[in-house]
């Protein structure tokens, strides 16, 4: 890639949507165009513009008079965004379920087995980017390519929100847990079993409130 491509708001806008669902950026941190500028070797423009799309998909926010930060939704929020995402993922895990094939449960299970061998190894960035990489190929036999966009993009719009649920080793264990189970529920077709697994995986979060 040469300094032009690396340059572009598109770009600048992609490394900067990774490294908030990553985890490099943190809830409510503040997100100066100058120092964008100096992380990505961008333009003060295409850090605007950035900062600009993400308010629109509102991954961050924008305070009055103060600037853009990490968006970090309240509880009432949260749970809204909990409650679509638990009707557009048990929908689509029983659409799973139907469509994959052994090319789809192979590169799944490789997935939830590369999130697990890393539990307790990898620094938390890393298993982020192994969690995210698992869901976004759990959901990859699906058809619907507009249902595939919108989990995708709540799962994005929740995800720097999510530091608690990764507090202790255990709850990271349990994640890597539930996505083994969901391999185990996808191989057997039993949509019922994977749906009651994808909702308590959904909703380990709100135990804590």
């Amino acid at each position: 890639m040469d300094a032009t491509e690396a340059d572009t708001p598109e770009h600048v806008t992609d490394r900067l949507r990774s490294d908030i669902v990553l985890g490099a950026l943190r809830p409510g941190e503040w997100l100066r165009q100058s120092d964008l500028q100096d992380r990505y070797g961008c333009t003060r423009s295409a850090a605007r513009s950035a900062l600009t799309r993400l308010t629109v998909d509102r991954i961050v926010e924008h305070a009055p008079n103060r600037g853009f930060r990490v968006a970090q939704p309240s509880i009432e929020v949260r749970s809204e965004i909990t409650e679509v995402r638990l009707t557009l993922e048990t929908l689509a895990a029983g659409q799973v379920v139907d469509n994959a094939g052994a090319a789809d449960i192979s590169a799944i299970r490789s997935a939830a087995q590369a999130f697990d061998a890393g539990v307790d190894v990898l620094p938390f960035q890393q298993m982020r980017r192994l969690n995210h990489a698992f869901h976004r190929v759990f959901y990859s036999p699906l058809r619907n390519h507009t249902l595939y966009g919108l989990i995708n993009e709540l799962r994005e719009r929740d995800l720097p929100n999510d530091w608690s649920n990764w507090s202790t080793s255990a709850k990271v264990r349990q994640s890597s847990s539930d996505h083994l189970d969901m391999v185990a529920a996808l191989v057997a077709r039993d949509t019922q079993r994977l749906c009651s697994i994808v909702r308590s995986h959904l909703t380990n979060w709100t135990e804590m409130y």
